[in-house]
């Protein structure tokens, strides 16, 4: 018996976990429409199952890692008229704090990748990209040392 739907290839692993990526489906542009910034949300912390600890319904607890998966942000989409939230990979939040972002101020955002889960009966969409800046800038070089000459 064939298979039919969609096939989107391998599993992408973000961080600590693998995602099915949509990416190459979608025409970003069209997606999303004007990118508008509206806040800085915070830390999005891994958590893993404490195996010693079970909640009321034997499920296990979920206890925090100490790392991070990446900064959640709120970008409002022209297209999607509401506000959605991506989580910025390689970006610190102080680096974000740096960029002096201001409400409703359009953004750009770099490397876009749309994910894909369903979970029961619930389709579920995550939405990451590698950084952010504000429209028409370049982004800050990363500052490289220096080699000294040598004689």
């Amino acid at each position: 018996m064939a298979k039919t739907g969609l096939n989107f290839g391998e599993k992408l692993q973000i961080v600590d976990k693998s995602y099915r990526v949509i990416t190459d489906a979608l025409k970003l542009d069209e997606v999303f429409g004007k990118l508008t910034f509206r806040s800085i949300e915070g830390a999005e912390l891994i958590y893993e199952a404490d195996r010693n600890q079970r909640n009321e319904d034997g499920s296990y607890v979920q206890v925090p890692t100490g790392e991070i998966r990446g900064i959640t942000v709120g970008i409002h989409s022209a297209n999607q008229h509401e506000t959605l939230f991506f989580t910025i990979v390689d970006m610190s939040e102080q680096q974000l704090n740096d960029l002096g972002l201001n409400y409703r101020e359009e953004v750009e955002l770099t490397d876009i990748v749309v994910t894909y889960s369903a979970i029961g009966r619930n389709d579920n969409y995550r939405l990451y990209a590698s950084a952010i800046k504000k429209k028409g800038t370049q982004t800050a070089p990363k500052s490289e040392p220096k080699a000294e000459d040598k004689k």
